[in-house]
């Protein structure tokens, strides 16, 4: 199906509504009245991305006009038609017009003139991007996947304006991690350029599949050698690491190398003395760890300095990432570069919005950074909230302000992380950061306009109210927590959520009145993902309120609409590149069992577990609130001072949310240690008699738990057989009875619940502590026990 939109056209030909108006006497024209008036020239055996070239061009003017322009030979143009030669067959002086403007591979010159037109870029891609310049002067637009994301002009007749436009690049190397540079989306975005290699985790030359032969090259943790990390103080391991960059470097050739090296991914990085040795000290306080920058530093100018006369242009790009993200003590070789990849900081608003104030020290560790001369900075952030399952939420504070102010540090080539995007609703962020690494001078307001306008046609204003008040959502609120815990206090009980959805509704009806459907296409795109968090937060409200039948049903719902080839309105078939299953696509679901298995490891186990105790096997004995009391605990004196007594205690506790706000939402997010939670319940008499467990349905990470000053045990060592699964976001049963066999409840009294958090290990996601509700339970039949 076609799809169309009406701009503003003179009444013989297209203008050129996007770059530039002209009037009629300054142009040529290429379709009149659904007729050829041009053909495209290639050379006798193009490049990849020169046929490319061609073939898009002659699509999408079909697709708009129904004309088919020709392709052909050079010195094979049909008489009367105007000659448009593609790549190396234009004009040779457009390659010094375009090096003019820079040297990266992604620069072109189009050159129109009154009897022919050249587009040629410095590469295949650079001329490719070129045709996609002259496409979107045509009117072409292409927010999204497939037809439903291409905005197509109306009319028969094309016309381009006369000109010599050369464009080249700010940004030296263009991507979004997960989507492939080579499908039509990225193309048309204008990513790529200068490839290299931005980083990767491991260091060349050090596999890990000879742990048992030499283990003294592995990392010492805890007394063991373990095949985590490398030990870098080792000379064999300095040797071997140099021998495997030199051979990379060999390989890639040319005047100037990049080879990516860092640590493998995590922690157990080695405690040996001569490691040790190597570190300077540095305390790192978004881990609240010591930092492991300087021995990689220390490593990587050894072998820089090694290799200095083989490669005196070779540069190390190194991920300033998790354990290694802060500056170096040492002195750092300027061809080391710096990859700044910030899981530890916030991913949602940019650096100078005050309600992110975990993300204005990204300002500060860049310019740190380039304080230390290096010749190049990277930047491999995260577009997208770390491990969410895909619902909608808007970006455009961040994209819009960051991407100038990183640039402006010097930061040159973007890798962004997107973690299997969401086409059908988070789409317009990627369009936007596109836009602005290949113009920095963008005007994104005017960016935003054009799509409300030709996206969402008679749905225009509904929609742009939508996606304003999405983005203030996120972008005003003062939360921020990874995963979807974000989405909890941002939509549960507010009346966005009613007002979003009504927006969403009355779209679609202004959709439906329409005559092109494609506006009810996108509009039901939009609320699929919409419908998918609908569920998920009415899910887990049930959830939270210990309503574990609905929650439960709630979930196989939840469950179907995610399920691969259910529901699939949003699916196309490339026409021009294969991907993925027989050259489908999915809009949103790319990695379906990826956005499930976010789901299974954060909140599926709480369900299904409560559903099994409270549902299927027993009955709810007495449930605990939501709101504790709760002390930190940072010099580790709980235990000598008492605390886990039961009855009221000083030492000013406060209260703190549990299943539905995580700590950061509360203040803590980089806190690591010990913290206190502390609560009464009532038990009713009634269930004197029958046995009765302890439920909880998530901690992050270890909990202790004592009830009525009873130690019952912890989720990493549970008692009596009991299931229990050490780390977080699992659940857990403990028993009510001492070790002796006796019940520790007061029924029909006062009882006191206590749980010491030890949680010491960074959690990206600024979660810790009590994560799900709590519960007492009892089997119906005495005999059964949880876990079997």
């Amino acid at each position: 199906m076609l799809r169309r939109i009406g701009l503003k056209a003179l009444s013989v030909f297209v203008l050129v509504t996007v770059a530039f108006s002209f009037p009629v006497s300054a142009s040529v024209t290429l379709v009149e009245d659904g007729e050829p008036a041009a053909a495209v020239v290639l050379p006798a055996e193009p490049e990849d991305f020169e046929q490319t070239a061609a073939d898009e061009l002659v699509n999408h003017l079909e697709i708009m006009t129904g004309a088919g322009l020709e392709i052909v030979s050079e010195g094979d143009v049909p008489e009367g038609l105007l000659p448009v030669y593609i790549g190396s067959v234009a004009d040779d002086e457009l390659e010094d017009l375009t090096r003019a403007e820079g040297e990266n591979p992604s620069s072109f010159t189009v050159r129109v003139s009154e009897d022919r037109v050249d587009i040629r870029g410095l590469s295949d891609e650079g001329t490719m991007f070129g045709v996609y310049e002259l496409l979107e002067q045509i009117g072409f637009r292409w927010y999204t996947l497939g037809d439903m994301g291409r905005v197509v002009p109306e009319g028969d007749t094309v016309a381009v304006e006369l000109q010599t436009n050369s464009q080249a690049p700010d940004i030296v190397y263009r991507r979004l991690q997960h989507v492939p540079v080579r499908m039509p989306w990225s193309r048309r975005a204008r990513l790529g350029g200068e490839s290299r290699s931005t980083g990767r985790h491991g260091i060349p030359g050090l596999p890990r599949g000879d742990f048992d032969e030499n283990p003294e090259w592995y990392s010492l943790t805890g007394g063991e050698r373990r095949a985590r990390q490398d030990c870098l103080s080792n000379p064999e391991v300095l040797e071997r690491a140099t021998e495997g960059i030199r051979s990379q470097a060999e390989r890639q050739g040319g005047d100037v190398q990049y080879v990516g090296a860092a640590s493998h991914d995590g922690g157990g990085f080695c405690e040996c003395e001569g490691c040790k040795e190597l570190d300077q000290g540095v305390y790192d306080p978004f881990g609240d760890r010591e930092s492991m920058t300087d021995r990689y530093i220390w490593f990587f100018n050894q072998i820089l300095d090694e290799l200095e006369d083989e490669f005196p242009n070779l540069h190390i790009v190194h991920y300033t990432y998790s354990a290694h993200m802060m500056p170096p003590e040492v002195e750092m070789n300027e061809r080391i570069v710096p990859v700044f990849a910030p899981i530890t900081m916030e991913r949602l608003r940019g650096m100078d919005n005050p309600m992110g104030i975990d993300r204005y020290p990204l300002r500060w560790l860049i310019d740190e950074y380039a304080d230390r001369g290096v010749n190049e900075m990277y930047y491999r952030g995260y577009f997208g909230n770390l491990a969410c399952m895909g619902f909608p939420w808007s970006q455009l504070d961040r994209v819009r302000n960051d991407i100038p102010a990183l640039m402006e540090r010097g930061v040159s080539v973007f890798r962004v992380e997107t973690i299997w995007p969401t086409w059908c609703s988070n789409f317009f962020n990627w369009y936007v950061a596109a836009r602005l690494w290949w113009d920095v001078e963008t005007d994104v307001d005017a960016l935003l306009d054009e799509f409300y306008e030709l996206y969402y046609g008679p749905a225009e204003d509904v929609m742009r109210a939508f996606h304003e008040d999405l983005e203030s959502a996120f972008a005003d609120t003062p939360y921020f927590t990874g995963s979807t815990y974000l989405y909890f206090p941002i939509f549960k009980g507010h009346p966005r959520r009613d007002e979003l959805r009504g927006c969403l509704d009355e779209a679609a009806d202004l959709a439906e009145a329409h005559e092109d459907p494609v506006y009810g296409e996108r509009i039901s795109a939009m609320r699929y993902n919409w419908d998918r968090m609908d569920i998920f937060m009415d899910m887990m409200q049930a959830r939270n309120r210990h309503d574990f039948e609905t929650a439960h049903a709630l979930m196989e719902d939840y469950n179907e609409k995610t399920a691969w080839g259910a529901d699939e309105p949003f699916s196309y078939e490339h026409e021009d590149y294969e991907y993925g299953r027989s050259g489908r696509y999915l809009i949103w679901r790319e990695h379906p069992d990826n956005r499930r298995s976010y789901f299974n490891r954060f909140f599926r186990g709480s369900i299904e577990t409560g559903y099994e105790r409270a549902v299927e096997k027993g009955d709810i004995v007495a449930t605990m609130p939501d709101e504790w009391q709760f002390l930190l605990d940072p010099v580790e004196i709980g235990r000598i001072s008492g605390y886990e007594r039961p009855g009221e205690l000083g030492g000013n506790w406060q209260p703190m949310k549990t299943s539905t706000r995580s700590w950061s939402d509360q203040g803590l997010h980089y806190y690591k240690g010990l913290a206190w939670y502390r609560q009464k319940v009532t038990i009713p008499e009634e269930f004197d008699g029958r046995p009765i467990y302890m439920w909880f349905g998530g901690v992050d990470r270890t909990a202790s738990v004592w009830l009525n000053g009873e130690y019952m045990g912890s989720n990493a060592e549970p008692r009596e057989g009991l299931p229990g699964i050490p780390g977080s976001f699992r659940p857990f049963d403990l028993p009510t009875v001492d070790e002796d066999g006796d019940s520790v409840i007061n029924f029909g009294g006062e009882n006191w619940v206590v749980v010491e958090i030890e949680n010491r290990t960074l959690a990206e996601l600024g979660t810790g502590g009590i994560l799900a509700p709590v519960m007492f339970w009892s089997p119906e039949d005495p005999d059964w026990m949880p876990g079997e």
